[in-house]
């Protein structure tokens, strides 16, 4: 295995940022959801044209999911786990990490996602529960498996373990390694969890292979954790103090959201790079990392006490989205502000997911309906239906929803028609062609230009749609 070191997490967009960075990567981190394609046959497949750029970069490289966390009732997707392993395989990735959260649950034999990674139940069963996630991903990859600790912010509860503790626990049932992202635990402690430095005390920092580094910013009293800049100076004087306090760090990655890309300026984005590696190195008497043992019992005991795992999960995942849910720690949930901030979190990931992929439906929906108008169809779509796990799915999705309820929008069913087609020329790799009653030059340059159509030519056109 190569040393490792300093360097980004690509996401889609993050081009520019590795071109003006590429003499000093020492690692790329890859997020595989990003380069995954819902085909139009039910099937999941790779970019593999994403695949190949990714693979000319400088540096080692390593994979960190985003959809398949390893923290809940529910066991990781077994299908993607499988893609991940191969994809480990192909890119030599000496790990893998995903997120020790949740993103599934229902009861009553129906399951449903949530959109947003959220924070499991803090207890001893809950530790139980994480571990099993953990082991039955961890046992279907080739390679190791790190757990990283996620953001909460959810007000800290009496009848549960401290953050340390409880990722201490699934870390000792599981012999997994840790991902630390330092925004997310400064951010937990902004937000009124547990210090920084108490957290610390609690982890087994010699199981710490891998350090995020982000940025983010306040909105409605809470610090996101948002991934829209730059470390900012209490960050970065952070990681000055705990990286050397880490024995077994191998890698330091920078994150930053494609959106964000645009306005971080890819001078800073090297001297942070060059500070990181001022501050910190990789240890070159470590070995290659080893598929860890059977591990021993949690280091936790009992119960606890309130509601169980399975009941959170349901409670918490249905009012982000928009369901009803009913007693007492529904109740209790709705009281806690982060709840309805959440919420709005989960419905600004999907109405993005959808600007990105029914581009000019979306368009058309503002310039016609107002910002006021677009929220409340939104809001009404995503009361009536759980996120789905691919924007392009979701596209699918919400153009049901409004074929079914029928905005009143000229021309929607024709740009609707169009967005779709170009959906599935990107899903399939292949030309579409789509049937119009507008013509869809009149169309494309009249939103493309940010302004309604004027007396667009009506009649039958056949639109053949490519790359």
């Amino acid at each position: 295995m190569t040393g490792l070191g300093v360097g980004l997490t690509h996401v889609p967009g993050a081009e520019p940022l590795l071109e003006a960075c590429a003499d000093l990567l020492e690692v790329v981190e890859i997020e595989p959801q990003t380069l995954w394609r819902a085909r139009s046959d039910g099937t999941t497949g790779c970019d593999e044209e994403s695949l190949r750029r990714l693979a000319d970069l400088p540096g080692a490289r390593l994979l960190h999911g985003v959809g398949n966390p390893v923290g809940g009732c529910r066991p990781p997707d077994p299908r993607q786990t499988a893609l991940v392993g191969e994809l480990a395989e192909r890119l030599r990735a000496p790990w893998v990490s995903e997120h020790l959260a949740f993103n599934r649950t229902g009861r009553d034999g129906e399951e449903f996602r949530t959109g947003f990674l959220l924070p499991p139940r803090q207890t001893p069963e809950g530790v139980r529960r994480g571990v099993a996630s953990v082991r039955a991903m961890a046992e279907a990859l080739p390679v190791p498996l790190a757990v990283e600790i996620g953001t909460n912010y959810l007000r800290p509860r009496a009848d549960e373990l401290s953050d340390g503790r409880f990722v201490a626990g699934v870390a000792d049932g599981t012999g997994c390694g840790l991902l630390l992202d330092l925004h997310n635990v400064l951010a937990n402690e902004r937000n009124g969890r547990t210090p920084v430095d108490g957290l610390l005390d609690d982890l087994p920092l010699d199981r710490v292979w891998e350090v995020h580094l982000a940025g983010g910013f306040e909105h409605r009293g809470y610090w996101l954790d948002a991934h829209s800049g730059l470390p900012d100076e209490e960050l970065l004087a952070l990681a000055e103090r705990v990286l050397p306090r880490l024995p077994a760090l191998r890698a330091v990655l920078f994150e930053v959201t494609g959106s964000a890309v645009p306005y971080v300026d890819p001078r800073a984005v090297r001297d942070l790079l060059v500070r990181v590696r001022e501050q910190w190195r990789p240890r070159p008497a470590l070995g290659p990392l080893l598929l860890p043992p059977p591990p021993g019992p949690p280091s936790v005991d009992g119960r606890g006490e309130g509601p169980g795992p399975e009941e959170w999960e349901c409670a918490l995942g249905a009012l982000v989205v928009g369901r009803e849910a009913d007693g007492p720690l529904a109740r209790e949930l709705v009281a806690d502000p982060a709840t309805a901030l959440l919420r709005e979190l989960v419905t600004e990931l999907r109405a993005g997911a959808l600007a990105g992929t029914l581009v000019h439906t979306v368009r058309l929906l503002l310039l016609t309906l107002g910002e006021a108008g677009v929220r409340a169809l939104l809001d009404d779509y995503t009361r009536s239906r759980p996120p789905e796990p691919f924007p392009t799915e979701e596209a699918v999705a919400f153009a049901a929803h409004l074929r079914r309820t029928r905005p009143r929008v000229p021309w929607l069913a024709d740009v609707l028609e169009l967005d779709l087609g170009l959906v599935r020329v990107r899903l399939d790799g292949a030309p579409q062609t789509v049937r119009l009653g507008t013509d869809a030059n009149d169309l494309l340059d009249a939103l493309g230009a940010g302004r309604l159509p004027v007396a667009p030519r009506r009649g039958e056109f056949l639109v053949r749609l490519t790359a």
